[in-house]
């Protein structure tokens, strides 16, 4: 299967849904227009990070009206994006959504939230509680959302789960500006080609860019096949559309070549994670 993927690195303006709304519309009327199959946005994308106070303002149910334009477009493309969710359980959720077919296919909420030095998501959001790996129209899709990536676990379920795509909506602050690229960003890519090269799937992420609040954002979005090489980079710092075309084949090389999933066995994973449970709470 050949596809085309659409990298949204926008600037979202902190706390303005409306404004924020535009531009999901804007950048995915460009993607339609490319012929794009699906289009992601960064984590947040449709509230900005630093929201503070704001986050119960902004929260929305998944099935809000106010999605109806992105639900509309839906229709022509598949679109990924960033939202502060208000979950039934009254709690609010960093979540992603995932639109096809003109309704909304899954929803993924952040499962791990940081909240040390400047991160302070879990005094305002909620964790989620589980991976989800669904079928799309582009093949077996699993959505992660930042610092959830820095989890080894999520992306080894993820790939348990025989996901053919992993998306990654982040808001990475940017660190550590010394050489060509900041340290953070050589330690994403690190991470993301360590994964796929082991797992053999691809993985799209996609950072934003701007300000929040003083904490700036870098952006360096990309996408990496299952050998560990970038099909596409949207540099740093600035907004972009950025196209990848995916050629799902590589992941059956990939596994064939290198096939740790056919080898795994989760009889032994699982017994040996129930182990350091029930050693964990004696």
């Amino acid at each position: 299967m050949h596809y085309k993927i659409a990298l949204a690195q926008i600037n979202p303006v902190l706390g303005d849904i409306e404004k924020n709304l535009l531009k999901h519309e804007e950048f995915t009327k460009k993607a339609i227009k490319e012929k794009a199959d699906l289009i992601v946005f960064p984590e947040l994308s449709m509230t900005g990070y630093k929201l503070g106070d704001l986050t119960m303002e902004v929260a929305l149910p998944y099935e809000s009206d106010f999605f109806k334009p992105l639900l509309t477009l839906g229709k022509h493309i598949d679109i990924v994006l960033g939202f502060v969710e208000r979950g039934k359980d009254k709690n609010s959720y960093n979540s992603a959504m995932y639109i096809s077919e003109g309704r909304v296919k899954s929803v993924y909420e952040k499962l791990y939230p940081p909240t040390h030095g400047m991160f302070d998501e879990l005094r305002f959001v909620a964790r989620g509680k589980e991976i989800k790996t669904f079928d799309t129209k582009i093949g077996k899709v699993s959505m992660l959302i930042c610092r959830d990536i820095f989890h080894p676990s999520l992306m080894f379920l993820a790939y348990a789960s025989n996901a053919d795509i992993v998306l990654v909506l982040s808001n990475m602050p940017l660190r550590g500006l010394k050489g060509e690229k900041p340290a953070i960003q050589e330690t994403v890519e690190k991470a993301i080609d360590t994964y796929t090269n082991f797992f053999g799937m691809f993985v799209a992420y996609v950072n934003r860019v701007g300000f929040d609040d003083g904490l700036g954002f870098f952006g360096g979005s990309f996408v990496c096949t299952p050998s560990g090489r970038k099909l596409a980079y949207a540099g740093l710092f600035d907004e972009a559309l950025t196209f990848a075309e995916i050629d799902s084949e590589e992941i059956f090389k990939k596994r064939q070549t290198f096939p740790l999933l056919r080898e795994e066995d989760m009889n032994i994973v699982k017994l040996n994670f129930d182990k350091i449970l029930e050693d964990s709470y004696d």
